[in-house]
């Protein structure tokens, strides 16, 4: 979905105002670029079946990579907190559902919702500078509405895995970085997460790679 550039820096501008009133909750100066979007839009297998939760939509850039890979509006549910942010996911995406609420309540947000089968959890919440406490209970919420073989998908600023070792360990989790992206601003890498026995099979030979193609083009663009 392709907006002018007024309707941009419109958007723009209303994030970086969040921003400014509380700097560690939105996590970032500017929203996520087309090509981070598009990068974490890659780690979602589209066949399978269940829902896609995304967790932080902000100004709607991931929503709109994620119906722009071919993804059913009805199958993304995205999480807001932010009475402002939700305000703008729900006027520019209007056949999306948009609950406001916090994701470390996620089960209780799905479960209110009517919400079934979820396939996948993609994150633009700034991890790295919410407390040990609440990351650890956000990514177990997610991770607890999940299906075995469910991704979590997590983008961060930093060079190490935004989910700390101790949180992996304690969670049972395995994660990998997927790609890089150097032409976002800042540059960012996408990371992502699984159960430890659905990492191990994800990771037997089976063809090209989700999203494989995807990240070879964020390469490149560096």
């Amino acid at each position: 979905m392709q907006l002018g550039r007024p309707k941009n820096l419109k958007r723009n501008i209303r994030f970086l105002g969040r921003w400014l009133r509380n700097p560690k909750a939105v996590g970032a100066v500017v929203p996520s670029g087309r090509s981070l979007a598009t990068a974490m839009a890659a780690e979602i297998d589209r066949d399978a079946e269940g829902a896609i939760i995304e967790l932080g939509g902000g100004t709607g850039n991931i929503t709109a990579a994620l119906l722009e890979a071919g993804i059913p509006h009805a199958d993304i549910i995205v999480i807001e907190r932010d009475r402002a942010f939700h305000r703008v996911i729900a006027e520019r995406f209007p056949h999306v559902r948009v609950l406001q609420g916090d994701a470390a309540n996620l089960r209780r947000l799905l479960q209110d919702a009517g919400i079934g089968k979820v396939k996948a959890v993609v994150s633009s919440l700034p991890l790295l500078s919410i407390p040990d406490r609440i990351c650890r209970q956000i990514v177990a919420e997610s991770m607890a509405v999940l299906d075995d073989r469910g991704v979590f998908v997590q983008f961060t600023y930093g060079p190490a895995s935004p989910v700390s070792k101790r949180i992996a360990a304690d969670l049972g989790l395995r994660g990998r970085r997927a790609s890089w992206v150097m032409d976002n601003i800042p540059p960012a890498s996408v990371w992502r997460y699984q159960r430890n026995s659905a990492a191990r099979e994800s990771q037997q030979p089976q063809g090209e790679p989700q999203g494989e193609q995807a990240r070879r083009f964020q390469k490149r663009s560096a």
